[in-house]
């Protein structure tokens, strides 16, 4: 088929442009679900000054692609040196993907369409698991190192930044504890015809959104979509465009501007915050996290199959 060929030019070099940076990070801590760079090793931080960063990779790439942020972002940013951050990459795990003639790789989800417009079908249960891991790490985050979701960033890029998309805005449980911010490098908004922002989360999770304006991966529409979306239901989006293709980390201006957006959201002072909530008490348990995955699954079936979703995943499988 003419898009799994396209595809597969796509792989053999045409998309990850982050593979050049595979060199490991100096402080960077391995394990089998994620990757750490702390920029500050203080033993006693103050708890305003403690943030994290999630940033998830691009189809069929690495953590490594991205692991070079935590030196990158206060290069451009001098103000971030100065706070403790954790920056975490989690490494996607090998899934079949449609477009690739249902071979395996790195992966947050299936991919049906290629290249991946506005009308690009989604994986919505492979979604919903990617989305349960990324609270899974949040929740450790509060729990092991004392950092509340309000000071994480979600980000990502391509495939990854509609996972953080997804994760910081779709559906969140009401009372749920907004994130400090969103970060999507040319990716996409997806489950649209489902999106649901409630008013807290609009109002205290800013998006940054970067885009090639040539993506022919990520096709610019979604860019251009997303952010009307999500700026009409009252997220604070900050958006920028490039004339590239689909990179971002051989683009110093998108990442200047990318470092600009972090240290606005993570430097800011509490007079800053329009809005204060009880964090401690709206901290996402294992079981929620569990009832948004089914949720965001459930969504996504037609009303006609949606009352037996044991009998079947041809929700999404039949329509590739």
């Amino acid at each position: 088929m003419i898009r799994v060929a396209l595809f597969a030019a796509f792989i053999q070099g045409a998309l990850f442009t982050n593979a050049f940076s595979s060199v490991t990070s100096r402080n960077r801590k391995s394990s089998s679900t994620k990757l750490h760079v702390n920029t500050n090793k203080e033993s006693k931080t103050p708890p305003n000054n403690k943030a994290a960063i999630i940033f998830l990779h691009g189809l069929g790439d690495s953590p490594d692609g991205w692991s070079k942020l935590g030196e990158w972002l206060p290069n451009y940013a001098p103000n971030l040196a100065n706070l403790d951050i954790t920056y975490v990459f989690p490494p996607a795990h090998n899934v079949a993907i449609t477009v690739n003639g249902g071979e395996k790789m790195p992966g947050w989800f299936d991919v049906f369409d290629w290249p991946i417009g506005i009308d690009a079908r989604d994986d919505a249960k492979g979604l919903a698991m990617s989305v349960k891991r990324v609270e899974e790490i949040v929740n450790e985050l509060k729990e092991e190192e004392g950092i509340d979701p309000s000071r994480v960033i979600l980000g990502g890029f391509s495939q990854g930044g509609a996972v953080a998309v997804t994760a910081a805005y779709n559906r969140r449980r009401k009372g749920a504890t907004p994130f400090a911010g969103c970060i999507v490098m040319s990716g996409w908004l997806p489950l649209k015809e489902y999106l649901d922002v409630s008013e807290e989360i609009a109002k205290a999770t800013p998006l940054f959104w970067a885009h090639g304006q040539q993506d022919d991966k990520i096709l610019y529409e979604q860019q251009v979509f997303g952010v009307d979306k999500l700026d009409s239901l009252g997220v604070d989006v900050t958006a920028h465009s490039y004339p590239v293709g689909h990179e971002s980390t051989s683009n110093w201006e998108e990442i200047q501007d990318m470092a600009e957006f972090v240290e606005s959201v993570l430097c800011r002072t509490e007079d800053d915050d329009d809005q204060k909530y009880d964090y401690d008490s709206m901290v996402l348990s294992p079981e929620d996290a569990e009832k948004n995955a089914l949720l965001y699954y459930l969504c996504s079936l037609p009303i006609d199959e949606s009352a037996g979703v044991g009998a079947k995943n041809a929700a999404y499988t039949s329509t590739l």
